[in-house]
Parts: structure tokens; sequence; C-alpha cells
């Protein structure tokens, strides 16, 4: 069964520092197989035939834990939850090149209904949010009246470091390397 890893926050502005290579070693070595990163910012799939979704996360914590020396938060979703969470992509998630598309993927640690609630708050005169399974699909004003989207604002948002978030072209990206 394939997998998706994201790892939040590292090889971003020079800070925590992973080489996926390595990463790459230590999942090999661990039992994984096929193992693929996109991009050097934490996206990486896998293969194991006898793992379940908590079974790969608990590997790549310990992993994690035993070769970095900071906390790197982590979310594994198996290839079919993904392919079908990317199934319900709405159909305004990408059309508008004047808008910066992205996908917060919601880590373990996410309380989903409150970030719900908090999301239904929002205007949407220069964004729109989509709340799925496990990701939010957000399109946001860039150029424009960026400053009053409140997309903007959310580095600021509690639930900002319960997310991880790839643009449109990784999270695509990510769902063709399921489909190879």
């Amino acid at each position: 069964m394939k997998f998706i890893i994201l790892l939040r926050g590292v090889n971003v502005g020079g800070k925590n520092s992973v080489s996926m290579s390595e990463l790459t070693h230590y999942l090999i070595n661990d039992g994984f197989t096929n193992v693929r990163t996109y991009i050097n910012s934490g996206n990486l799939i896998v293969d194991s035939a006898k793992e379940t979704e908590q079974g790969v996360l608990v590997k790549c914590q310990k992993i994690l834990a035993n070769y970095f020396s900071f906390p790197i938060d982590v979310l594994v979703i198996s290839g079919e939850k993904y392919k079908m969470e990317l199934a319900s992509i709405p159909t305004w998630w990408g059309k508008d090149a004047d808008y910066k598309h992205n996908a917060l993927f919601l880590l373990p640690s996410a309380n989903k209904e409150e970030i719900t609630e908090l999301l239904s708050t929002i205007d949407t005169t220069y964004e729109k949010v989509y709340m799925g399974e496990q990701t939010i699909f957000w399109s946001s004003t860039f150029k424009e009246y960026y400053s009053k989207t409140y997309y903007s604002k959310l580095a600021r948002q509690p639930f900002y470091k319960k997310v991880t978030i790839r643009n449109r072209n990784t999270t695509l990206k990510l769902l063709n390397y399921l489909e190879d």
C-alpha cells in the first residue's frame, strides 16, 4: 500500500534542515520500499506491504526523533485516502490565476471541529475555503486585497501550527506519484 508522508516546517528559510536523501535512507532501512521524495520540503511517498497509516506514522515519528535534533510534526495519509480527499476538490480550487491555491492538511493533533467552526466565520469576499475530511482547500487573492484576507493572517492563528501547507502544484504532483 502507498502512503503520503508530509513533514511540517522543514527546509524552510534555512531552518529545520532535513536531508531528504538521509531520510529516504532511514525509511528504507526501516522496511519501506519505493521511497520517493518530491522537492525538498518534506513530501514523501512510500510503499509498505504490512503497515497501516498509524504504523507508518509511529515509525516515521521514531525515525525523526532518533535522527533529528528538533521536533518535526508529521502526517501520514494512505494513498487511497489521499485520492478520495482530492476527488472532492471544489471546482473553484485552482481556477483563478490571480488567486493562491493551497491545501492545508490537518496534523494528527488538530481539532477538526474547532477549525471547521472558525472557518465558518470567515468573510469569503476575497477567498474561498472548503473543509474536506482532513484537508482545507483554500483559494485566496494574492495580489489585490491580500491584506484583507484571513489567509494573510493565518500564521498568527492558533490552528496554524496544527496544519502543514502545500500549494496546489505540490498537492497534485503527489497525487500523480500515487498513480505511477
